[in-house]
């Protein structure tokens, strides 16, 4: 972990802050997974960082400590999964609009599966019939037409959930509302959240 990000790098942060302030976000997410209330979290630092109750006050040595003992007490550090590829190396135009609205789609919960293999599944079975029943694997294949349709496929699709979704939560949307104009009223309700 004596890496620094680019952002890190941009802002002037050294290497050793943007370690802690990484080490010390880990114990916070480390409590709240473990359900510890504030005394008990308390109590768990200074057991295990000499008597200090507070991760401000801790050495980056010592941060390590109490999260190897978090780690001990059951916590479990998820990587941060992406859904699709990074987007400077992915593909651009439709192609990266598909996947943010997959995705989307997904974090809004219209979704079960936001991975791309899902996306490719869904690419491959909408691209069937233009493409004389053998579907475009990969949403990175798609090009021109076939890129276009399979997007405002998409845009249908989730013009339908936010419809359906918006009706089932005491809303009156027109059904005449457009996909942008049903979008732009879900994020007033939901916060732009996604």
């Amino acid at each position: 972990m004596t890496y620094i990000t680019e952002k890190a790098r941009r802002s002037g942060v050294t290497a050793a802050a943007e370690q802690r302030r990484t080490l010390i976000s880990m114990i916070h997410i480390a409590r709240t997974q473990l359900g510890m209330d504030e005394d008990s979290y308390r109590a768990n630092l200074a057991h295990y960082a000499k008597g200090k109750t507070s991760c401000s006050q801790l050495t980056v040595p010592e941060l390590f400590t109490v999260l190897e003992a978090f780690k001990d007490l059951g916590f479990k550090p998820t990587a941060n999964k992406r859904l699709s590829p990074r987007t400077a190396d992915g593909p651009k135009g439709e192609r990266s609009a598909i996947r943010a609205l997959w995705i989307f789609m997904h974090r809004a919960g219209f979704i079960e599966d936001g991975s791309e293999a899902a996306l490719n599944a869904w690419v491959q079975r909408m691209t069937a019939a233009a493409n004389d029943g053998t579907g475009i694997a990969e949403v990175q294949w798609l090009r021109g037409e076939d890129a276009a349709r399979t997007l405002n496929s998409l845009k249908r699709w989730a013009r339908r959930c936010l419809f359906e979704n918006l009706k089932k939560r005491g809303y009156q949307p027109d059904p005449k509302d457009s996909y942008k104009e049903l979008l732009q009223r879900w994020e007033r309700i939901n916060g732009a959240m996604l």
